[in-house]
């Protein structure tokens, strides 16, 4: 019986294999190039790439895909081999991830990619902080890459790792709409303000350019530009740009060199200009603004409200606020004084580093100045990781100086929306909030969002506190952070109380 039952089920099993085609035609392969594209898409590049291993058929078959992501793969050679195929179609997304490389290794494929991409390129080179001073020697010993032209891209995210570069002297942008170059080495002499401008780049839409070296002169010409960000142009002298369409400027720690012994130069034509964060090195004799009539947000420095002013961080953001007024040597105990005026504005955003101390006399400063203003959104110690902005100061500390900010009356008549973020519920920040109603008599809406790092139990703490303060008409909305079981942060409502209307 068993050698029978043997035979039987190996007729069976040699049944089910014919007619499955396991041991028959391979009907994959033979699918057309197009659908078999389409698969490999969803599964991969790194996965796709291995198919190449099955048969003649596979081979080359992953270098016909419209996207190619090379984060797992950052050989150079491999690269350039799926570029340079012949007969691929465009590349609407090419993705480079690479530690460690050099000018001569990025080279080696990006001349191809250039003819190749109609799409995004996203290049992100991580370098080691010790091989930065060698990359700079091998700069000055010649090696730069060149970049290319790229004539049918829309994107291009460059973050090189301070390779030394050196642009197209020629070629247009044809299709470009967004660039950002980050960690780069401009390679002298550098014309950046030539590539962008509308003659080589028409369609350009954003400009970032972060962490840059090299580049002392910056003119740009745009008929297209709506947003410009600059940060960090370690050398930058002069910065002249002129764009009928621009609605954003960002210029933050451009001049601000310390070794500098010249005044910052700039000339910014925008009239359609409605925000500018200008957080750098400012002095109106020599950085002008054209007619900015549609200016809805001015961003600036941070503003220290006690201590001694040795950087000129003060000076820079008040003569930005307030240009017309003679300014004094600013090192006085507090500050705070010197800023007596704001611009008209309707919302207020206050980022406030207290590391502990009150946070009421500073901001009941600037709110005074402010008394227009529709919704103010405050943040509290956003960048500070140090366990001592979670205590208190102590009880003899001067931050809760001039006491008058408790007791000075303040009409905030047309604030009806109020946001805090990174909120601890630290003694300080309760009695600010406790103010504000006072201050706010039409106060519609508060959200409070909690800090990372606060309990649940202990956040429902001062949510029922901060209700017995607020009046029935607030509307009041409290978030707190979780992190969720993939790893992502994310808020939580945590109590509302909406409207009582009788």
């Amino acid at each position: 019986m068993e050698d029978g039952d043997g035979e039987e089920g190996a007729a069976k099993r040699t049944k089910l294999s014919a007619g499955d085609g396991g041991g028959g035609e391979d009907r994959l392969s033979a699918l057309h190039d197009d659908l078999l594209v389409q698969i490999l898409l969803r599964v991969g590049t790194s996965a796709a790439a291995r198919t190449s291993v099955l048969s003649r058929r596979w081979r080359s078959l992953w270098c016909l895909l419209p996207e190619l992501d090379f984060v797992s793969i950052a050989d150079a050679r491999a690269i350039r081999a799926a570029l340079a195929y012949h007969g691929a179609p465009p590349l609407r997304l090419l993705l480079v991830s690479a530690v460690g490389a050099t000018a001569g290794s990025v080279a080696e494929w990006l001349p191809l990619a250039a003819r190749r991409l109609s799409g995004y390129l996203g290049l992100l080179n991580v370098v080691p902080k010790t091989r930065r001073d060698e990359d700079q020697e091998g700069a000055a010993a010649g090696e730069v890459l060149e970049l290319p032209c790229f004539g049918s891209a829309a994107n291009l995210a460059l973050d090189l790792g301070f390779i030394a570069v050196a642009l197209p002297r020629s070629g247009v942008f044809s299709r470009l709409t967004l660039l950002s170059l980050d960690n780069v080495r401009f390679h002298r002499p550098c014309d950046l303000g030539d590539a962008v401008s509308s003659p080589r780049s028409p369609f350009l839409k954003r400009l970032t350019i972060q962490n840059a070296h090299g580049l002392s002169n910056l003119s740009i010409h745009s008929e297209s530009l709506l947003q410009i960000r600059l940060g960090g142009l370690k050398g930058l002298k002069q910065l002249n740009v002129v764009a009928p369409a621009l609605s954003a400027l960002y210029v933050i720690s451009c001049f601000s060199d310390p070794l500098a012994m010249s005044q910052p130069v700039a000339d910014i034509s925008a009239p359609q200009l409605e925000t500018l964060h200008w957080e750098d090195a400012f002095d109106p004799s020599s950085v002008r603004f054209g007619n900015m009539a549609n200016l809805k947000c001015l961003g600036t420095h941070f503003y220290l409200a006690f201590g001694q002013e040795d950087f000129g961080h003060n000076g820079d953001c008040l003569r930005l606020l307030m240009p017309s007024t003679e300014l004094n040597d600013l090192e006085n105990e507090y500050l705070m004084e010197e800023m007596t005026m704001l611009p008209d504005i309707m919302f207020l955003g206050l980022t406030v580093l207290a590391s502990g101390h009150a946070i009421g006399p500073s901001v009941f400063h600037v709110l005074r100045m402010s008394t227009s203003i529709r919704r103010l959104e405050l943040a509290t110690d956003i960048y500070s990781s140090n366990p001592q902005a979670r205590a208190a100061c102590s009880s003899s500390c001067t931050c809760d100086l001039p006491p008058n900010w408790r007791t000075e009356e303040l009409k905030l008549t047309f604030l009806h929306e109020v946001e805090i973020n990174n909120f601890r519920g630290t003694e300080h920040q309760i009695a600010l909030v406790k103010q504000l109603f006072g201050w706010a008599a039409m106060l519609k809406d508060m959200t409070i969002n909690f800090c990372h790092s606060i309990t649940e139990s202990t956040a429902r703490k001062v949510c029922q506190m901060l209700l017995s303060f607020s009046r029935p008409e607030i509307l009041m909305n409290f978030y707190i952070y979780q992190q969720t079981t993939s790893g992502f942060v994310c808020s939580k409502a945590l109590m509302h109380r909406t409207k009582l209307v009788a």
